[in-house]
């Protein structure tokens, strides 16, 4: 049994550094900085270099007293040799600098020594995942029409949980949190305390603005009864159901035009129009008639299936000029067989021939418009042909 235990907390670590730590890679790390300082004497130069070195600390929050006090520590050093300098570098810099090296010095016509030096200091990576395009959610509003206000304000919090869950998953955008600010706040605050290390600093400043909003309303929330009797001995059994529906919309911040506008009765209906407009599912690779795709969580479903695209050539709208995305051609159909964080697998279930031939140029996938074109193959094929041979949103 402690076997079987070891390796379930095994497998389960396995798969948290494997899904989490490689795809969050965020913290205070330590860099290099080259900066040059200048003063009357050699000493005076190295001081005036090492509080420079201290201002490079980005993102670092030092109020003014602090600063004055590692600005006189540094000071005080130029009684020391250089030696000691070195040695105690972190004592009067409070550890913001770990260590330094002198890469030149010389004295200039004027009489002042110019110096150079390279300096360990902490800063702040934000991880490749910050390069994305970034959304945030906001609470949704609750329309006044609406009378059962505590049920409806309830489903509006899970809806919106779902909506963020699904996008997080997506691994296409970088989501910023509009929920929890109270805390992060809070726990941000704490690095001012003495009881932190001093380069943990290096995390104030660091909050990102976002691209769009996703803001949304609900516009209805209806419980229905749906009770019945029971015929054996005529007790209610109770049944209900919930005729909803949510207007999303997605707000480019910067001059507040309305990109995407929808209603809603289903979160993942959301999650897929808002992944497909923007970014596209790819086929990474094709091999024994199984494909894999680019995407993953749990915004796929085993069993689901969907068109495979070839995109064409650039598409514009002829009154404007701007660009609708490429065309994309039908050339067969694909259904989820596996599905993992971060991609998926699925069988080709059309247009093997075709899919494995176009794949080099690059194909995307779409979701089916409805059920019966997998029943019906040339039904499919001429709907397919008719409604997606158009473009791909690359406006966003």
């Amino acid at each position: 049994m402690k076997k079987i235990h070891f390796s379930i907390i095994f497998i389960f670590f396995a798969l948290f550094f494997n899904v989490f730590v490689s795809e969050v890679y965020a913290g205070v790390k330590q860099k290099e900085v080259i900066v040059t300082g200048s003063g009357v004497t050699e000493p005076d130069a190295l001081n005036d270099a090492l509080i420079h070195a201290v201002s490079q600390v980005s993102g670092l929050a030092i109020n003014s007293s602090q600063v004055l006090d590692i600005k006189k520590k540094i000071e005080d050093g130029k009684k020391s040799s250089s030696r000691d300098i070195q040695k105690n570098i972190q004592t009067y810099t409070k550890g913001i600098i770990s260590s330094y090296d002198i890469l030149s010095s010389n004295k200039t016509n004027e009489g002042l020594f110019n110096l150079k030096i390279k300096a360990v200091v902490p800063v702040y990576d934000a991880g490749t995942q910050i390069n994305r395009l970034r959304l945030a959610i906001v609470p949704f509003r609750i329309s006044e029409k609406i009378t059962n206000r505590t049920a409806s304000q309830d489903y509006s919090s899970s809806w919106n949980n779902d909506l963020e869950e699904g996008l997080v998953q997506s691994r296409r955008f970088a989501m910023v949190d509009r929920t929890y600010s109270k805390e992060t706040n809070q726990e941000l605050t704490q690095y001012m305390d003495q009881g932190f290390n001093i380069s943990e600093l290096a995390r104030l400043g660091q909050k990102i603005g976002t691209d769009y909003l996703v803001v949304g309303e609900v516009k209805k929330y209806n419980v229905i009864d749906k009770s019945v009797s029971n015929p054996l001995d005529d007790t209610k059994i109770s049944r209900f159901s919930l005729n909803t529906e949510i207007s999303l919309r997605l707000i480019d911040v910067a001059t507040s035009q309305i990109k995407f506008a929808k209603s809603y009765t289903s979160s993942n209906s959301a999650i897929s129009d808002i992944i497909n407009a923007i970014y596209p599912m790819v086929i990474l690779s094709v091999q024994d008639g199984f494909v894999t795709i680019g995407s993953g969580g749990s915004s796929l479903k085993i069993g689901q299936h969907f068109r495979a695209m070839q995109l064409g050539h650039e598409l514009k709208d002829p009154y404007t000029g701007e660009s609708l995305g490429n065309q994309e051609n039908y050339i067969g159909e694909i259904e989820i067989t596996d599905v993992q964080f971060k991609t998926s697998q699925a069988k080709i279930v059309k247009g093997q021939d075709k899919i494995v031939k176009s794949f080099p140029n690059g194909l995307i996938i779409r979701p089916l418009i409805n059920n019966q074109q997998s029943s019906n193959p040339k039904t499919a094929k001429e709907k397919t042909s008719k409604k997606t041979e158009g473009s791909s949103d690359q406006d966003w």
